[in-house]
């Protein structure tokens, strides 16, 4: 059994520049928790794959194609594949999301 304590991971940057914790990385999927300081962005980009974010604690707005939604600890996004998304912390919270990809981008042939 493997059990992954998320405050206890480090926190390092992603290349994007966000602070992010690399908890799994397999063919099938990738899972990394990005923690996203008070009124930080994580600019509108395109992944080649479906995209779910769980958010972990704080609050932020997150962008999937042209809608926009503020979310909280607890709430699921869906971000289908091919479509530009992004996520912004709330300007008074800290913004921990995990950051859910299927299959692994970098495993598609």
């Amino acid at each position: 059994m493997r059990i992954l304590r998320l405050n206890e991971m480090p926190i390092t940057l992603n290349p994007r520049g966000i602070g992010a914790r690399f908890l799994i990385d397999t063919p099938d999927v990738v899972l990394a928790n990005l923690v996203i300081e008070p009124g930080q962005t994580v600019e509108t980009h395109v992944t080649p794959v479906d995209v779910f974010f769980y958010v972990v604690e704080g609050r932020g707005t997150v962008e999937i194609g042209d809608e926009s939604g503020e979310v909280k600890a607890g709430d699921i996004i869906v971000s289908p594949a091919r479509i530009p998304h992004g996520l912004k912390a709330a300007p008074d919270s800290r913004f921990s999301v995990l950051v859910v990809k299927t299959p692994n981008p970098k495993k598609i042939k």
